[in-house]
C-alpha cells in the first residue's frame, strides 16, 4: 500500500476530512495529471478511500460554505453566488521563500489575533513554505451592519485582511520587514 492510500484509509482522516469538508466545494489533485471535474464535494468517509485509490493526491476544500456545492457552475453572478453561499471561512494564507521567515510571519498574524481577543482559529503547514490561518465562519455574526455576512464575500475578507497587514506592519513587524515586504508574505483567499 502506497504512503497516500495508507493515509486515506485511516477512519480517523477520513473523519476529520468529512467533517471539514461539510457544505464545501472539492477539488481533487489526481497528481501530475491535475485536478478532477467542478463542482465536486464529499458525502462519505469511504469516498475519499475510493478517490485515492483511483489516483486521488490530495483534497482541497473552499473557503465558502454552500447549502449545496454541487449547484456552482461557472459564470455565475455575485447575486446567484451570494443565494448559494451560507457562509466563509477567513483564510490567511502565508507564503515566504524562506520557511523560517514564514514562522515568524505567523506568530505576527497570530499575535494580531490574539490582541483582537480571537481564540477559535487554526494554523497548519501548507505543505510548502508556509502556514494557513484559519478563522471559521462560525466565529462571525450571522449580519454586519444588517447585512448577510454570508453575502460579504469576498470584500470583508480583503478588508479584514488588509487591516491585519497593517496592524503587523505598524506594530508588530519592523525588523522583519525590513527583509522583505509584507506582500510577499501573504496572501488572501477570494
Amino acid at each position: 500500500m502506497t504512503k497516500i492510500l495508507e493515509h486515506y484509509s485511516r477512519k480517523e482522516i477520513q473523519s476529520s476530512m468529512l467533517v471539514a469538508a461539510k457544505n464545501k466545494e472539492l477539488a481533487i489533485r489526481y497528481g501530475e495529471k491535475g485536478y478532477g471535474s467542478r463542482p465536486d464535494a464529499l458525502h462519505f468517509e469511504n469516498d475519499i478511500y475510493d478517490l485515492a485509490k483511483s489516483g486521488a493526491t490530495s483534497f482541497h476544500i473552499s473557503e465558502e460554505s454552500w447549502s449545496n456545492p454541487l449547484l456552482l457552475k461557472p459564470g455565475m453572478t455575485k447575486q446567484q453566488l451570494d443565494q448559494l453561499r451560507i457562509g466563509w471561512d477567513f483564510i490567511i494564507d502565508i507564503d515566504a521563500r524562506d520557511l523560517e521567515i514564514a514562522k515568524k510571519a505567523t506568530i505576527l498574524f497570530i499575535e494580531a489575533l490574539k490582541f483582537h481577543n480571537l481564540k477559535n482559529f487554526s494554523v497548519k503547514f501548507s505543505g510548502n513554505n508556509g502556514f494557513h490561518i484559519g478563522i471559521p465562519q462560525e466565529s462571525f455574526p450571522e449580519k454586519f451592519n444588517s447585512i448577510s455576512t454570508s453575502s460579504l464575500f469576498p470584500e470583508a475578507p480583503k478588508l479584514m485582511a488588509s487591516y491585519l497587514k497593517e496592524m503587523v506592519k505598524d506594530h508588530l513587524a519592523p525588523e522583519l520587514l525590513n527583509q522583505y515586504p509584507l506582500e510577499s508574505l501573504m496572501k488572501v483567499s477570494g
